[in-house]
């Protein structure tokens, strides 16, 4: 339903006038000499790829910007749908309305048409340079077929649906489209609404495209993928009472006759060309529109490409023959005629009205005693702006002759398309083209009296205009589908896959972070990011639902579990169907739930494979297989860019802490207890200042933690509401390191700071902090107290997880290196390697050469 919409008065008026004019019909007497010219307004047809992709720049581009975005619409001739009937049955539709072929004959008018190549988006200017150079380098402007108008407007975007419907719509239709008419029409407004000089006028065909121009005032609900919006095609409007009518005596020229047909001074003010002309000369004019056409086509411009909406038709007589030559219009063209081209010249454009009466204009037109009894039909909306151009611009008056051009069909053109000379013309029997006799307005008709309370509005906001007497005005707004003024509306929703809505809502609330509140967070490397997680249980659930939450869209689990029945409550990839024989493998599990939540834009895989671990020895039989293990783990963290280690036991956690330091990946680890909770991240390969691991702190190396241990002290025992806490933060974490230029050689914040900065705006210092905070070492919380703190440790030079002898060990033996750490009898291998054994006997020497204090020494002093 379309949302009730306020209308001023301004507003009404313009309706009333339009409707005055579209609807008036002759007096009672049958002559159209004297008839209020009728028109057929334009319409609008925007395909749903439009609205697509204007939602998609509004979102990533616009975001809160309000300003006009420059757009380009096309237009052609009406379309004509045959319905073919094979009944026989007479009385099964009207005479009227059949053909000879016993055919029914349908006829959709022109309209201006929009599509996902309508939108410059080059020609807007963000704030967001980075954002807009990026994005600017992958556009392209896609001209239309030439057999179409091109036509140039602007579209303004407004962000809440309460301002479209206060807006004064006719305030911005003058503020944005007026200017541009009348300066296509000569007329300055910085001259207090006087006329050019003609002679001096600098005019263009981008200047001239305003009078086929449009606007389009819309809204767009980004959630709901629905569209409110009203296009409206403006054309300058003469003041009240002075109505633009047929001439009430038809023009003369010398090419008023022909062989074999009337004088023009016998024919209505409004007949078909046919008529008037003849089949010959039309073919001949068709020929001159011809080779206009290819003209512009070997133009370089980008306006000449399309097929002119105006153009300048002169006669031209040899002694066997009269041809016609086609000029596109413009003030020179015109300039440039002869006197007497300018008094034999006729002007034409490019009518997109549906022809369902013209045959009512052909040479039987006429009732029984020869008199002409044809209704008018309506014209084209763009014949408004062509006869204010000739009126202001070309300062002629008086009654002129206007061809309505309604060829059967305009065929696209190609690079090799020749001139007319070797062109069949003969569907110019076809042609419905109308011959009009227009009686033209004065100059002074177009003004319209100032009074002090339109002096607000757009078209007196030069401040020159507002002490003259008159001023312009301009009209054109879309009635919606129950012809009265008002927007129209469309969902989009059903025409989009769920695949598409999904993605789309899930990436809707990271980029309307990017409007105000995060203008620099990058979309593009979390979308495209790979992230491993090792271990698919309570943290890896939990963590690959908040990745899904940031954009992430490419997984890897690993893990060698199975589903239980005691994991879906507390694991929230998995349910009970996953339990069911034995249960699914648990990383394969994972992967599949990731798809079905987020939709198939989602990459994610399982492998099932169990990590070698310190204190867990494997038989000579079995070793093969770990060496699989280790080379497909090995390989899964090369093609990662994040590591979540997520794993239940101590021991589990050193082989991927030393791989993701030795191939400098960013591993982010967390740990969970019976009440409290580690996250942190380890330091990468910088030679000073490089931050710790989980087993920095540590003076022995891990070993098999679940050796004579109770079940409650073998599985993971904590407080349900632990994991959740544990795995936004680091997924947070990890986001805000990705927004640092070190990435996880980031330093860490010096502790006077760590603990006081909350909002993701404040920061200590650029080398400490990313766009979005501070990025600590460690996160260590606790539900007792509710507390947290955020120490930092820096890397332990004899530890046994990312030493440099470790680490330089492992690059050097690998396979032989990890079995020797697992299968030996206790710790001390690694300890032997990182140099931990010789630093505990340094330590024990250092102990023993210590002097013992003696309490009486300390003479009663308390310290």
């Amino acid at each position: 339903a379309i949302p009730q919409v306020q209308y001023n008065v301004t507003q009404s008026i313009n309706y009333i006038i339009n409707q005055s004019i579209m609807s008036s019909s002759t007096s009672t007497s049958t002559s159209t000499s004297s008839s209020i010219i009728k028109y057929v307004p334009f319409q609008s047809k925007a395909d749903p790829s439009f609205w697509m992709k204007l939602g998609e720049y509004k979102l990533n581009t616009l975001r809160l910007t309000q300003d006009p975005i420059d757009i380009q619409g096309t237009f052609t001739l009406h379309s004509t749908i045959v319905h073919r009937d094979t009944s026989t049955d007479s009385t099964s539709a009207s005479s009227a309305s059949k053909n000879k072929n016993n055919a029914s004959v349908s006829y959709i008018p022109g309209r201006m048409r929009f599509d996902q190549d309508s939108i410059a988006m080059k020609n807007v200017e963000v704030e967001d340079t980075a954002a807009t150079e990026t994005e600017t380098t992958n556009l392209t402007t896609t001209r239309p077929g030439n057999e179409n108008v091109l036509t140039h407007g602007k579209i303004q975007i407004l962000n809440t649906i309460e301002s479209f419907k206060t807006t004064n719509k006719n305030e911005l239709l003058n503020k944005y489209c007026l200017g541009n008419l009348l300066k296509a029409c000569g007329v300055d407004l910085l001259s207090a609404g006087a006329e050019t000089d003609m002679n001096t006028a600098d005019e263009d065909s981008a200047t001239l495209h305003a009078l086929t121009s449009f606007y389009c005032l819309c809204h767009l609900d980004l959630k709901a993928h629905k569209v409110l919006y009203w296009f409206a095609f403006p054309v300058l409007t003469p003041s009240p009472g002075h109505s633009i009518r047929y001439a009430s005596s038809p023009s003369s020229s010398s090419s008023e006759k022909e062989e074999g047909s009337s004088s023009l001074s016998s024919l209505p003010a409004q007949c078909s060309l046919k008529r008037a002309w003849g089949h010959d000369r039309i073919v001949e004019f068709q020929k001159g529109i011809h080779d206009l056409r290819v003209g512009l086509q070997r133009s370089s411009s980008n306006y000449s490409n399309s097929f002119p909406p105006f153009f300048i038709v002169v006669p031209t007589k040899t002694d066997t023959a009269e041809t016609f030559k086609c000029l596109q219009l413009s003030f020179q063209n015109y300039d440039n005629l002869s006197e007497q081209e300018k008094k034999e010249c006729t002007f034409a454009f490019l009518d997109a009205t549906s022809n369902t009466n013209t045959t009512s204009l052909n040479e039987n037109d006429t009732d029984d005693n020869g008199n002409d009894n044809a209704e008018p039909v309506p014209v084209g909306w763009t014949l408004r702006n062509l006869i204010a151009y000739i009126t202001l611009k070309l300062g002629l008056n008086g009654a002129i002759s206007i061809i309505s051009y309604r060829p059967s069909v305009i065929r696209r053109l190609n690079n090799n398309t020749t001139t007319s000379d070797t062109i069949d013309f003969g569907g110019a029997k076809h042609d419905s083209s109308l011959l009009l006799q227009v009686q033209l307005p004065n100059k002074d008709d177009y003004k319209w009296p100032n009074k002090k309370e339109n002096q607000s509005t757009a078209a007196t906001t030069t401040t020159t205009l507002t002490t003259t007497p008159y001023k312009y005005t301009c009209m054109g707004w879309e009635l919606n589908a129950r012809s009265k003024p008002g927007p129209r509306s469309v969902n989009l929703a059903p025409l989009l896959s769920p695949s598409h809505l999904a993605q789309q809502a899930t990436d809707l609330n990271l980029k309307l972070m990017k409007w105000r509140m995060i203008p620099n967070l990058d979309l593009d490397t979390l979308s495209n990011l790979r992230v491993l997680l090792l271990g698919a249980g309570t943290l890896g659930c939990s963590v690959a639902r908040t990745l899904l939450g940031w954009g992430v869209r490419n997984f890897v689990f690993v893990d060698n579990g199975k589903v239980s029945y005691s994991n879906p409550v507390r694991q929230n990839l998995f349910n009970l169907v996953d339990c069911e024989g034995g249960g699914k493998d648990k990383a394969v599990a994972a992967a599949d739930a990731l798809k079905q939540i987020a939709g198939p834009s989602i990459e994610s895989k399982g492998y099932v494979l169990t990590i070698p671990m310190p204190g867990h020895a494997f038989s000579e039989k079995e070793a093969e297989g770990v060496k699989n293990d280790v080379v497909l783990m090995q390989r899964l963290i090369d093609e990662s860019d994040v590591v979540f280690l997520l794993t239940d036991t101590r021991e589990s956690r050193w082989l991927p802490t030393v791989m993701a330091r030795a191939s400098n990946k960013m591993l982010i680890n967390a740990a969970l207890g019976l009440d409290s909770w580690l996250v942190m991240r380890h330091g990468g390969n910088i030679a000073d200042a490089r931050l710790g691991c989980y087993f920095c702190n540590d003076v022995v190396a891990p070993e098999n933690s679940t050796k004579n241990r109770t079940l409650d002290q073998q599985c993971t025992v904590t407080r349900p509401g632990l994991a959740a806490i544990a795995s936004s933060m680091a997924v947070e974490l990890m986001v805000s390191l990705l927004h640092h230029e070190g990435k996880q050689n980031a330093p860490a914040p010096p502790a006077a700071t760590s603990m006081s900065s909350y909002s993701p705006t404040v920061t200590t210092g650029e080398k400490e902090s990313s766009p979005l905070g501070l990025m600590p070492h460690q996160i260590r919380g606790s539900i007792v107290t509710y507390t947290m703190m955020t120490p930092t440790v820096p890397a332990f030079r004899c530890c046994t997880g990312c030493s440099d002898p470790i680490v330089n060990t492992y690059k050097e033996e690998f396979f032989d290196f990890i079995r020797k750490a697992c299968c030996h009898t206790d710790a001390s291998y690694l300890e032997d390697i990182a140099g931990l054994t010789k630093f505990r006997a340094d330590a024990a020497t250092m102990m023993e050469d210590c002097v013992d204090w003696d309490e009486a020494d300390s003479d009663g002093d308390e310290f």
